[in-house]
């Protein structure tokens, strides 16, 4: 994959151009959110859920929600707090 010379890697991204990339529907900045955040978050999902499928699809489900959601996100408080209470509320 080629990146120009002003264009940002979505591994080198800072948490707000993570977001931006992923306002923009860029699935290379939606994957590196997962990717970043999605073993910290699993565990709140399983503290919360029966099994570890179940924890698995609630993470899943969340992270859907929160892409979704992303143009809500005020950047009150921590982006983590933000999406650990999506999957809280998921759970």
């Amino acid at each position: 994959m080629f990146f120009r010379k002003h264009e940002i890697r979505p591994s080198e991204a800072s948490e707000q151009q993570l977001i931006e990339g992923c306002l923009k529907e860029d699935c290379r900045f939606q994957k590196e959110l997962y990717e970043r955040y999605a073993s910290s978050l699993y565990a709140v999902c399983f503290r919360y859920c029966k099994n570890r499928e179940e924890a698995q699809d609630v993470l899943h489900e969340g992270f859907i929600k929160a892409i979704k959601n992303l143009h809500k996100f005020e950047g009150k408080g921590s982006f983590e707090g933000w999406l650990r209470r999506i999957m809280v509320n998921t759970s």
